[in-house]
């Protein structure tokens, strides 16, 4: 089972049409956009790391925003042609290179560490396509990323705690730009800023599945209770699940035990390469050097 890579923001809960082989249009639109987004070293090593992994298309889908999982679906990179056709250059590049990031990472369930990684991967491409078509490419992503700085106090009232621990509180829904582009601008913005930001955004801005993880709950899960997860006969059903007399989230529990025993937990930690940490790091010299190039 493998993520399900979508070239335009698909909805999990989204009814999909059936993929076919890409035609001949789409074919020639993504040798284009691969050309372009080839100024940048990551798109050249994102697009050899998924040379294999199959281009599909789907035709008069309605695919809303945010990732898309389906079991039992191996890696591909599915373009809904409808939406090419309207979309700008810029958006057709991040939105390429976000699916082959996701690609790279392909993993059998949404997880929160992945979908933030893809879009760092996103961002390191942005500003090196950035600096090197500093009046083109760069000038927009400079733009972008300069109207949606204006979003950032609406974003961090979203991040306001509840005044005490029984206050009621309701978290409004992030409702990030459409454009890809623009959504990128952003992610820049709040990267600059604060990089803890730009991961909740993303996090928050994604519309997850019930079944969807956080990879360190499942490796602190698996550290603690991988005696009770082996001897689980079947996956456990309802809210929660018991493990040594401890009551976890159902959904947690579930995904764990479709894991055990696979090392796909490992292999996506290995994947991430500490984005987080080490990937965090070698992004802001790219950044400020866009942002030389642009002078901005």
């Amino acid at each position: 089972m493998r993520y399900l890579l979508l070239a335009v923001l698909a909805c999990p809960c989204a009814a999909f049409a059936p993929e076919t082989a890409a035609s001949v249009a789409t074919e020639a639109w993504i040798a284009r956009v691969e050309a372009t987004a080839s100024a940048s070293l990551t798109a050249r090593r994102l697009l050899a790391a998924t040379r294999h992994v199959p281009r599909l298309e789907v035709k008069g889908s309605s695919l809303p925003e945010a990732i898309a999982a389906r079991p039992g679906a191996e890696p591909a990179i599915v373009f809904d042609s409808a939406r090419m056709s309207a979309m700008t250059p810029g958006d057709g590049e991040v939105l390429l290179i976000l699916a082959a990031a996701r690609a790279e990472l392909a993993f059998p369930m949404p997880i929160v560490e992945a979908e933030q990684a893809a879009w760092q991967k996103v961002l390191l491409f942005c500003v090196e396509r950035g600096a090197a078509d500093p009046r083109g490419f760069g000038a927009q992503l400079a733009r972008e990323a300069g109207a949606q700085g204006e979003r950032t106090a609406e974003l961090k009232n979203s991040m306001i705690p509840a005044r005490s621990p029984w206050a009621p509180t309701e978290i409004p829904v992030v409702r990030l730009p459409e454009s890809a582009l623009a959504r990128a601008g952003l992610f820049l913005h709040l990267f600059e800023s604060d990089p803890q930001s730009f991961y909740w955004a993303v996090e928050a801005g994604a519309p997850w599945p019930s079944g969807s993880a956080r990879l360190v709950e499942l490796e602190d899960l698996f550290a603690l209770r991988a005696r009770e997860l082996a001897a689980l006969a079947l996956a456990p059903e309802g809210p929660y699940a018991t493990l040594g007399s401890r009551r976890y989230p159902g959904a947690l529990v579930r995904a764990a035990y479709r894991l055990r025993g696979t090392g796909e937990v490992e292999r996506l930690r290995e994947a991430l390469e500490a984005y987080d940490s080490v990937g965090l790091r070698a992004l802001r010299p790219e950044i400020n050097r866009w942002r030389r190039a642009v002078g901005r």
